[in-house]
């Protein structure tokens, strides 16, 4: 008896497990037409985010940092340098948007968009694209 209760307590402990190690955390990303406008936010040239035409991505491609915080934060929690201008080091938040290096370590928006649609400017274009149809100013 005492051998059955232990191998049924083994067995619940693999299912436990089991369970546990499938289970992903699932989150709910924001609605569409999320802006993002932390560089120049006087100026309106932020972007418009749609997280449903990235649905065939995972959370982490974009917020690397899931690991540490254990859910998805916004890139502006750790690059928290909004100098219009790239600077040195991965705080900035431009460089983190617009980074094209192909060996860069995590690609930027822009740098996923270039693999993506090549030189297509409708995509990876500054003036009149879909990242900024305003154009810059």
């Amino acid at each position: 008896m005492k051998k059955l209760l232990i191998a049924c307590l083994c067995c619940m402990g693999i299912v436990f497990v089991a369970i546990g190690a499938g289970a992903k955390e699932e989150w709910t990303a924001p609605d569409d037409d999320l802006v993002i406008n932390f560089i120049k936010p006087d100026k309106g040239i932020g972007v418009v985010f749609n997280h449903s035409s990235h649905e065939n991505y995972e959370c982490i491609d974009c917020h690397h940092n899931i690991k540490k915080s254990g859910e998805p934060t916004s890139c502006a929690t750790c690059h928290d340098n909004y100098s219009a201008m790239p600077t040195k080091g991965y705080k900035s938040y431009f460089k983190a948007m617009h980074y094209k290096r192909n060996n860069a370590k995590r690609p930027s928006c822009l740098g996923c968009h270039v693999k993506e649609f090549g030189n297509d400017k409708e995509m990876t274009g500054c003036i009149n694209s879909a990242c900024h149809p305003e154009g810059i100013k």
